[in-house]
C-alpha cells in the first residue's frame, strides 16, 4: 500500500515456508488458509474482536519454455535512469531535505555514472535487472513526498539510508559489470550473496517507507563478505602505539555547501582508474579540514572510510610525523579484520616496527598487507584521510615522511584512496608534484560557487546570533541580504573570516554595533590582508591597548598559548605565568582570555587553543599583525617558558614527591600537568633559541645542581626515564654551542648525560632507584656523585671511581660474532655469527630481528646498505645474500658466484652495486636491484681478498688481499687504475676511505696503518713532518679492521693484541689515553652515524661491546682479582671481608673504606674463603678441598685441619639477594636496592648493615646501609 494512498488498517508476518505448510495441511486443493491480522494501532476500537486474512494457494506447472522468473523486469540501465530522475527531483526539494542533500547528491552522482557506463550494453543477468526494478521502487515515495514535506524528519534517517544504500548497490552494479575496481569479473558466488543482501536490504527499506515503520537495518555493503570468520587482534595493533585521533568536534560543512568538491572528491574516489591520491591544498582558512571532515563522514557513513588522520600545530601528540604511518596501520585494521590479521602478522614477524624508518613501515604495514588481501579488490574503494599535513612537524622534521607518501603510495592497491589536505608549503609541493598516481587541487576561493557557499555559512551563523539576542528585537531577516552580501565580500573567499566575524559579533554586547564596524572596514585586495583585517578587528575591540597593564598580560599569556607543545588549562598557564623571582601575585589569565573568545577556543577547566593556525602566523609575523602590543616573538617566548618552567620545578620538584615506597613493581603516576609540562618540555623551549646570557648558563646550572635528581625522577615517575637521555644529548648540544665559556655546566651536563645513559635501565624499574641504587653507583669522582651523595644513602666501594669508556655490552649468548656493521641512519647495529644475523636497536640494544641463513652456512662478512634498509651477507658456501634489515627475509635471489669463502662486501655511495670477494680470489660486481652479476669478475690478487672499499663517486674500488698488494680498479673500465701497492709486508686485512674521498688508510698483519694519496696511489707524508711516511704504529700485533668517523677526525683499528686504538687521523697521531683494553683479540670494529660511539667484536665470544670515544677512565668494575671471584665472607664483628678467585689469591679488605689490608697466595684455585667464629683466623678451601688458615691481625699462615674448613653461611644479618640483582631487608621485608649491569655475582655475603658480592670478572663489591644499622 502506498504511504500517501489509502490507509493502512492491519498487516500479518509470516515466512513462505509457513504459508506452504499451512497449504500442505489443508484438507482439499482450494481451501482457504487462515492467518491472523494485527490492527495498526490507529485502528485499534478497543474491542476483542480478532481480525483474519483468508488466502488460497493454488499449485501451477511452470510455463515449459521459460526457466526464468514469471516476472519480467525492464532492464537495469533503464531501472538506474529512473533513480537518477527521482534523485534529482528529491534534491529539488531544498531546505526540506538539508541534512539529506551531500548522500542524495553522492547517490545521484555515482547512480549517474553507473548508468553512463551500463547505456547501451546487453544486460546479462536478470537477478541485477530485478535489483533495479526494486532499487527504483524504492524511491515511489519521491513524488508524493512534493506534496508532504512536513513528513520529512519522521523519515530522515530511513531516507539516509536509502540514499547510502543506493551508492553502495551502483557501485556493486558497476563491479558486476566489469567496469570496477576489480581487474576481472567477480566469483559467481559472491555476487549471488551480495545479491541477496542488497535485495533483502532495498526490501526492507521500502517496506520502511510505506508503512512508516522503523527497521533495525544497516546498510548494506558489499565491501565485506560476512562469511569470512577473523579473530580480530586490536591488542596486538596497540604495540603500533597510534596517536589518539578522538575528536568528535571537530566542525561538518554545512548543508548544502561545498557541494563541488566534495563531489570532485567523490568520484576520484570512487572511480577505478586514474590517481590515487588526491591533494587537496589551498590558503589557510580556506575550509580545508571542514571539507575533509565532511567527506571522512560521508565515507563513514557507506563503512568505507578506512582511517581519518588529522595533524594538530601545538599538540604533541598529533603533530609528530613518525606516528602517521602506525596510526593509519591501526585504524585499518580496526576498520577491517582481514586487514588487522595481515598487520597483526607483520608485527609478530617485527615487533620493532615502530622503530623502523617511515618508508620501511609504509611498505610493511601498509603496501603488503593490503596487496596480499585479493578480496580487497573487487569490493570499491577504501578511503583514508589526512587532514592538516602542514601542521605535521617541521619543514625538516617530516621530509621522510613526504617521501614515504609520495614514493611509497604508488604500489598499494587501486582501492586504496588517500585524501591528503594541507596548505601549499614548499616542502609538500616538492614532494608530490613530480608523481603521476597524486592528483593536485587547489580551492578557488574566486568560485562563484565558494562565495556562495561562504554566504551561505554566513547567513546560518547570522541567523543563530538573532535566535541568541531575542530581546533585542531583531528583524526576522536581520541583518538582511544586502549586509550579508558585503560581509561575504570582505571574507574574500574565506571561511575562517567568516566563522572569525560571526564570532566577534556573537560575542559582542550589541551585535549591530559589532556588524557595523566590519562593515565600515575596507574589501581587501588579497586573502591574507582580508584575514589580517578581521584579526586586527578582534584585537582592537579586545581591550584597552594604551593599557600597558592589558597590553603586557596579553603578551605574556598569548606567548604561552603560542609556543607551548601542547595547549594548557588556564591554571596551568597561570603556574607558568607566575613571578617567580619577586613572588608578586599575577592577574589570572582569564581575566583577559575572557576577551578573546573570537580567536582562542577556551573554558575554565579545558585547555586554551586557537580557533584556527592562521591566527597564531598572524601573530607570530611582526610585518601582517602591525602592532608591537600584540606581537609574540616565538623566541623570546620559547626562552621565558623555558625559564618558567625551570622556575617551577626549583618550586615543585622535591625527593620522592610522589611518595612512593621502593619496590620491584612501579606504575606510572598521573602527576598534574602544570609539573608534568614543564619537565618534559624546558629542554625543548630552551633549544628553540640561541642565548648566551651569563645569568640564564647561570640558572640552568643552579636548577640542575639542585634538582636534577628530582626532575629523573619525575620523568621516571611519568613513564619517561629512556626520554631523559635524548633530553640530555640536546641539551649538552645546546650548552656547548651557547655556554661556551661555563665550563662548569657543560661538565655538569655531560656527566648527567652519562648519568642517564649508564642507569636508565635502573631507574626506569622505579623512580627511587634514582637516589637508592643509580647514585651510590655512580663513580665517585664524577660531578653528579660530588653534587648529591648523602651520608644517608646506600655507599658502594669496589664499583669504580671514574666513568667507563664502555658504555653497554650484549650478545646472544652461544654466538660468536663474525661480523659487525653499523647503519647509516643511527639507528641499528647488525651483527653476524654462525647461526644467524642479528640486528639490534642501538639506542635500547634490544634484539630486533635476526636472520636466518640457514643451517651449516656461517656467516663471514656482513654490510649495511647506504639507506639503511638492506643488510648483505657473504656466507662460508660461496654465496652472497641481501636481506630485508628489518623483515629478516631475503629480498632477491641468493647471488652465487663465487667457488669458496665470502670474506669481504661493500655497497657504492648510491646502494646500486654491490662487490663480494674471498677465498677465490675473484672480485664481483652485482646489481644490488636485480642480484644479477653486474660484469665479468676482476682478478689478479694471488691470494684471498680479505677487504673491499668502493670510493665516494663510486668510480673507483680499493681491494686487499692476503698477498700483501692493494689494487684499485676503474668501476667503470674494470681495469686496474695504477700498478699493484706493495708496501705491506703482510696480508692487507682492511681499507677504507676518509670521507672526503682523498686519502685510502689500509690495516696490515704488519702491525702498521699506512695512509696513501687516494688519486696517486702514493704513501702520503706524516701532517707537519717532512719526508716521513704517513705510517701509524701502535700495535703489537695483526690490525684486523678499521673504522673512521663520520666528520673524518678519529681512525679507530682493532688489534689482534686485545686493543681498540683511537687516532687523530688529522695530525697523525695516537690518542693514548682512549686506548680500548680488552680481554681478547679485536676482530671487528664500526663507528655508530653520530661518531660518538664505537662498536667493537673478539674473537670467540659472542659480545659486542659499546664505547664512549671521549672518556679516559678504566673499563668497567674495579678489578680487585684477576680472574672470576668464587667467595666472600665478613668477619664476626663485620670490619673485615675477605675474597678469593680463581686467581689462587685470598684477599683481605677493610670493610669500611674498601682499601686492601692483605694479599695472601694458594697453589691452587680457591673455592671458598671465611673467618673462623672468633675473627682470630683467616681461613681458605682450595678446589682439591685442602684447608688453609692464617693469623688474622699478623696474617702469619697456621696450621688447619678439615673441620677448620670456612663455613658455606653468607649470610649474617637481615640483608639477603634476591633474583640475583635486588638487596632486600628480610625482617621488614623492604626492597633496599637494585645492582646496575656489571659481571655476573657469582659470590655474596651480608653482615648486618653491609652486602658484599664477588663478581666473575673479578670484582669485589660492599654495599652498606647506614640508615639500618640503627633499626638492628
Amino acid at each position: 500500500m502506498s504511504l500517501f494512498g489509502p490507509q493502512l488498517l492491519a498487516f500479518t508476518e509470516t515466512s513462505s515456508s509457513e504459508l506452504l505448510l499451512k497449504a500442505q495441511k489443508a484438507s482439499h486443493v482450494g481451501q482457504n488458509v487462515s492467518l491472523p491480522l494485527q490492527p495498526t494501532k490507529s485502528k485499534l476500537a478497543g474491542g476483542d474482536e480478532s481480525w483474519h486474512l483468508f488466502v488460497q494457494l493454488v499449485a501451477q506447472d511452470p510455463l515449459p519454455a521459460s526457466p526464468v522468473a514469471q516476472v519480467e523486469h525492464p532492464r537495469i540501465s533503464n531501472s538506474l535512469a529512473e533513480v537518477v530522475l527521482k534523485l534529482e527531483r528529491f534534491m529539488q526539494l531544498g531546505d526540506s531535505i538539508a541534512q539529506l542533500h551531500p548522500y542524495a547528491f553522492i547517490a545521484w552522482r555515482t547512480a549517474t555514472a553507473v548508468y553512463t557506463i551500463l547505456k547501451g550494453q546487453l544486460d546479462q543477468d536478470g537477478r541485477l535487472d530485478a535489483l533495479g526494478s526494486l532499487m527504483k521502487e524504492a524511491y515511489s515515495f519521491v513524488e508524493d513526498i512534493k506534496s508532504f514535506p512536513e513528513k520529512i524528519p519522521a523519515l530522515e534517517e530511513i531516507m539516509r539510508k536509502l540514499l547510502v544504500q543506493t551508492s553502495e548497490c551502483a557501485m556493486f552494479i558497476r563491479e558486476c559489470s566489469g567496469h570496477g575496481f576489480a581487474k576481472r569479473l567477480v566469483s559467481t558466488a559472491w555476487v549471488d550473496r551480495r545479491l541477496d543482501d542488497f535485495t533483502d536490504g532495498f526490501t526492507s527499506l521500502k517496506r520502511a517507507l510505506e508503512f512508516r515503520v522503523a527497521v533495525q537495518t544497516a546498510v548494506v555493503s558489499f565491501r565485506t563478505d560476512k562469511t569470512v570468520k577473523h579473530i580480530v587482534n586490536i591488542q596486538n595493533l596497540m604495540k603500533l602505539h597510534p596517536a589518539d585521533m578522538d575528536d568528535p568536534s571537530r566542525p561538518e560543512c554545512l548543508p548544502n555547501t561545498r557541494m563541488d568538491i566534495i563531489g570532485v572528491i567523490y568520484k576520484w574516489a570512487t572511480t577505478p582508474t586514474g590517481p590515487t591520491v588526491f591533494w587537496l591544498h589551498g590558503f589557510p582558512g580556506a575550509g580545508k579540514s571542514t571539507i575533509a571532515t565532511s567527506v571522512a563522514n560521508l565515507f563513514r557513513q557507506q563503512r568505507r572510510l578506512g582511517a581519518f588522520t588529522f595533524f594538530t600545530r601545538g599538540m604533541e601528540a598529533r603533530n609528530d610525523p613518525a606516528s602517521l604511518i602506525r596510526t593509519i596501520a591501526y585504524q585499518l585494521g580496526e576498520f577491517d579484520p582481514r586487514i588487522c590479521d595481515a598487520i597483526s602478522r607483520v608485527i609478530e614477524e617485527t615487533p620493532s616496527i615502530k622503530q623502523a624508518p617511515l618508508h620501511w613501515q609504509f611498505q610493511r604495514l601498509l603496501v603488503d598487507p593490503l596487496r596480499s588481501l585479493e578480496d580487497l579488490q573487487y569490493e570499491g574503494p577504501v578511503l583514508v584521510v589526512i587532514d592538516a599535513l602542514d601542521e605535521c612537524g617541521r619543514t625538516g622534521a617530516r621530509s621522510d615522511l613526504l617521501t614515504a607518501l609520495a614514493r611509497e603510495s604508488m604500489l598499494l592497491p587501486p582501492t586504496l584512496r588517500i585524501l591528503i589536505t594541507s596548505r601549499a608549503e614548499k616542502d609538500i609541493h616538492n614532494a608530490v608534484s613530480t608523481y603521476p598516481h597524486i592528483y593536485s587541487r587547489e580551492l578557488d576561493l574566486s568560485s562563484e560557487t565558494n562565495e556562495r557557499d561562504v554566504k551561505a555559512y554566513i547567513h546560518h551563523r547570522m541567523a543563530a546570533v538573532r535566535l541568541q539576542n531575542k530581546y533585542l528585537d531583531l528583524p526576522f531577516d536581520w541583518p538582511g541580504g544586502s549586509r550579508v552580501d558585503a560581509l561575504t565580500l570582505r571574507a574574500s573567499g574565506l571561511f575562517v573570516w567568516a566563522a572569525t566575524a560571526c564570532r566577534y559579533v556573537e560575542n559582542g554586547q550589541d551585535p549591530e554595533e559589532r556588524l557595523a564596524q566590519l562593515l565600515r572596514s575596507e574589501v581587501q585586495a588579497d586573502s591574507e590582508s582580508a584575514l589580517d583585517s578581521i584579526y586586527i578587528t578582534a584585537l582592537e575591540s579586545a581591550g584597552k591597548w594604551d593599557d600597558s597593564a592589558f597590553a603586557a598580560d596579553f603578551r605574556e599569556i598569548l606567548g604561552i598559548v603560542i609556543v607551548a607543545e601542547n595547549p594548557l588549562t588556564p591554571g596551568t598557564i597561570d603556574v607558568l605565568n607566575a613571578d617567580f623571582i619577586t613572588g608578586r601575585k599575577k592577574r589570572p589569565c582569564m581575566h583577559t582570555i575572557q576577551h578573546l573568545g573570537c580567536v582562542l577556543q577556551w573554558a575554565a577547566d579545558k585547555p586554551i587553543r586557537v580557533f584556527h593556525p592562521s591566527f597564531a602566523d598572524f601573530i607570530t609575523e611582526r610585518r601582517r599583525c602591525g602592532s608591537d602590543a600584540w606581537h609574540i616573538d616565538k623566541s623570546h617566548h620559547h626562552l621565558r617558558l623555558a625559564r618558567q618552567c625551570i622556575g617551577h620545578l626549583g618550586v615543585a620538584l622535591q625527593k620522592n614527591f610522589c611518595q612512593l615506597t621502593l619496590s620491584r613493581s612501579f606504575q606510572v603516576q598521573n602527576i598534574p600537568d602544570v609539573t608534568a609540562y614543564p619537565c618534559i618540555h624546558w629542554i625543548d623551549h630552551l633549544c628553540q633559541v640561541q642565548c648566551s646570557e651569563g645569568s640564564l648558563s647561570q640558572e640552568i646550572d643552579g636548577f640542575l645542581r639542585k634538582h636534577f635528581l628530582h626532575w629523573v625522577e619525575a620523568m621516571s615517575a611519568i613513564g619517561r626515564p629512556r626520554q631523559t637521555i635524548a633530553l640530555l644529548d640536546k641539551l649538552r648540544d645546546w650548552v656547548d654551542a651557547n655556554c661556551i665559556h661555563d665550563d662548569s655546566l657543560r661538565s655538569f651536563v655531560r656527566d648527567a648525560d652519562r648519568f642517564c645513559q649508564a642507569y636508565v635501565h635502573v631507574f626506569e624499574q622505579h623512580p627511587l632507584l634514582v637516589y637508592q641504587s643509580a647514585l651510590p653507583f655512580t663513580p665517585t669522582s664524577s660531578v653528579i656523585y660530588r653534587a648529591f651523595n648523602e651520608p644517608i644513602l646506600p655507599q658502594v666501594d669496589g664499583f669504580r671511581d671514574q666513568w667507563s669508556p664502555l658504555l653497554t655490552e650484549f650478545s646472544k649468548p652461544g654466538e660468536n660474532v663474525t661480523s659487525v656493521t653499523c647503519s647509516t641512519d643511527g639507528r641499528y647495529i647488525a651483527s653476524s655469527s654462525r647461526r644467524s644475523i642479528s640486528v639490534w636497536d642501538s639506542t635500547s640494544y634490544e634484539l630486533v630481528t635476526s636472520l636466518l641463513p640457514g643451517a651449516g652456512n656461517t656467516t663471514n662478512v656482513i654490510k649495511f646498505s647506504p639507506d639503511s634498509v638492506h643488510i648483505a651477507s657473504g656466507h662460508t658456501d660461496g654465496s652472497v645474500r641481501l636481506w630485508d634489515a628489518l623483515s629478516g627475509k631475503e629480498i632477491i635471489p641468493t647471488m652465487e658466484g663465487h667457488s669458496e669463502d665470502v670474506y669481504a662486501l661493500d655497497f657504492s655511495e648510491d646502494g646500486t652495486r654491490l662487490v663480494s670477494a674471498g677465498k677465490d680470489k675473484k672480485i664481483v660486481t652485482w646489481d644490488a636491484r636485480t642480484g644479477k652479476m653486474h660484469r665479468e669478475p676482476l682478478s689478479g690478487h694471488t691470494k684471498t681478498v680479505l677487504c673491499l672499499c668502493f670510493a665516494q663517486n663510486g668510480t673507483r674500488l680499493a681491494s686487499g688481499s692476503r698477498d700483501g698488494s692493494i689494487r684499485i680498479w676503474d668501476t667503470e673500465t674494470s681495469k686496474a687504475v695504477f700498478p699493484p701497492i706493495l708496501r705491506h709486508d703482510g696480508g692487507v686485512n682492511a681499507l677504507i676511505y676518509t670521507p672526503d674521498g682523498r686519502r685510502l688508510i689500509s690495516a696490515s698483519d704488519d702491525k702498521t696503518i699506512c695512509v696513501w694519496d687516494a688519486d696517486g696511489g702514493a704513501l702520503l707524508q706524516s701532517p707537519g713532518m717532512v719526508d716521513v711516511p704517513f705510517i701509524l704504529h701502535g700495535h703489537n700485533s695483526v690490525i684486523y679492521s678499521l673504522s673512521i668517523s663520520p666528520s673524518g677526525t678519529l681512525l679507530a683499528s682493532a688489534s689482534k693484541d686485545t686493543t681498540v686504538r683511537l687516532w687523530d687521523i688529522r695530525v697523525g697521531k695516537e690518542l693514548p689515553t682512549l686506548v680500548r683494553q680488552h680481554r681478547l683479540p679485536v676482530r671487528h670494529i664500526a663507528f655508530t652515524a653520530d661518531g660518538r660511539s664505537i662498536v667493537t667484536s673478539s674473537s670467540n665470544d659472542p659480545v659486542l661491546r659499546v664505547w664512549d670515544t671521549e672518556s679516559t677512565g678504566s673499563m668497567g668494575i674495579t678489578r680487585r682479582h684477576k680472574g672470576l671471584v668464587g667467595s666472600v665472607s665478613f668477619s664476626s664483628d663485620g670490619k673485615r671481608l675477605v675474597s678469593g678467585g680463581k686467581d689462587r689469591r685470598v684477599r683481605v679488605w677493610d670493610a669500611e673504606t674498601g682499601e686492601m689490608v692483605a694479599e695472601l697466595s694458594l697453589e691452587r684455585e680457591v673455592y671458598r674463603v671465611g673467618f673462623s667464629p672468633d675473627g682470630s683466623r683467616i681461613l681458605a678451601l682450595d678446589d682439591t678441598n685442602a684447608v688453609f688458615a692464617w693469623r688474622t691481625d699478623t696474617h702469619e699462615p697456621l696450621m688447619a685441619n678439615p673441620d677448620d674448613a670456612p663455613r658455606q653461611d653468607v649470610y649474617s644479618g637481615p640483608l639477603s639477594l634476591v633474583k640475583s640483582q635486588w638487596i632486600d631487608n628480610t625482617r621488614t621485608r623492604e626492597v633496599l636496592l637494585m645492582f646496575p649491569n656489571m659481571s655476573r655475582i657469582i659470590a655474596k655475603a651480608s653482615w648486618r648493615d653491609k652486602f658484599a658480592v664477588g663478581t666473575a670478572n673479578g670484582g669485589v663489591v660492599i654495599v652498606s646501609f647506614p640508615g639500618l644499622e640503627s633499626e638492628l
